[in-house]
């Protein structure tokens, strides 16, 4: 058997990777499991007591910085590819019609909204992210106007743009190839997608001291409607109120598999570039469309 994955921290690793470290601490907040399995499975942050000479140089020569970094099962149903920024997320068709709020949720929250449903905790998914480079913003925001009018305040979500594919038995397609506007004949943009991150709020008074991952709570994974606590949220801000911002944006059945169909999500850093051969599309990504404004019902 192979040993566990263990990874030395320095002063030059990536500022996400030692928050990741820094948070696998905090074995108070609930729902953050997979925080505390990250540093102590996969990763050694504790500082080294130096005692009497230091260690000889190794007589080696140090590894090639070619050498492909290890692939982490960072648990069930996820895996960490840190040489392809790819991570993959096992899932399951959920709706395959309707409207749409989330193109993807936590199975047992919103599936009747939602193109996916994943078993795997989103702060896993968050985790998963840190460890492929990407670093949280945070999620967007809207406000409707005080003095009744009807206008909309929207605030963009921030974080590293991503992209999110999904892999069928007939090949890899962009996520979003799943979601259209049938009513006007619009398109969804191609890939508009953040890591924004969810929030970390203080638990209730029930749910006793500590903090919990917003998103482990309302299975918001990622998110087409804008509520906040997005882990992964869409660039174009809208609220779920339909006198607000009418309904569009609805499963595109003809491109899917039926619900309950098992799929793997893949979450990759924006400028993957598809191998010639596979499942991934031979063809070029499709330039990204700009994001639609959002319609307010009259």
């Amino acid at each position: 058997m192979h040993a566990p994955i263990r990874v030395q921290f320095t002063t030059s690793t990536p500022r996400a990777a030692r928050w990741l470290c820094m948070h696998g601490a905090v074995t108070r907040m609930s729902g953050m499991s997979v925080l505390s399995f990250a540093a102590s499975a996969l990763v050694s942050c504790a500082p080294h007591s130096v005692t009497g000479a230091l260690p000889a140089p190794q007589e080696h020569p140090p590894i090639a910085s070619t050498v492909p970094l290890p692939i982490i099962q960072l648990g069930p149903g996820i895996v960490v590819d840190r040489s392809a920024g790819e991570v993959r997320v096992e899932a399951e068709v959920a709706a395959d019609r309707g409207w749409l709020e989330q193109a993807v949720c936590k199975a047992g929250t919103r599936e009747h909204e939602s193109l996916l449903a994943v078993a795997v905790a989103p702060s896993n998914i968050h985790a998963a992210l840190l460890l492929i480079g990407l670093e949280p913003g945070a999620p967007g925001e809207w406000r409707a106007a005080p003095d009744g009018s009807g206008a909309v305040q929207r605030i963009s979500p921030r974080g590293s743009p991503l992209e999110l594919w999904v892999r069928t038995s007939a090949g890899v397609v962009p996520l979003s190839s799943w979601i259209h506007d049938p009513v006007h004949g619009h398109a969804f943009p191609v890939q508009p997608w953040v890591f924004a991150g969810s929030r970390v709020r203080s638990n209730t008074k029930s749910m006793g001291p500590g903090e919990h991952y917003v998103a482990d709570r309302t299975g918001s994974v990622v998110g087409i409607v804008t509520f906040g606590d997005e882990t992964i949220a869409c660039t174009s801000v809208l609220s779920d109120q339909a006198e607000l911002d009418a309904p569009a944006w609805q499963a595109n059945s003809e491109r899917m598999p039926e619900p309950g169909t098992r799929v793997e999500l893949l979450i990759r850093r924006t400028g993957y570039v598809a191998p010639a051969t596979g499942t991934a599309p031979a063809t070029p990504t499709p330039p990204v469309t700009p994001a639609i404004p959002a319609r307010r019902v009259p």
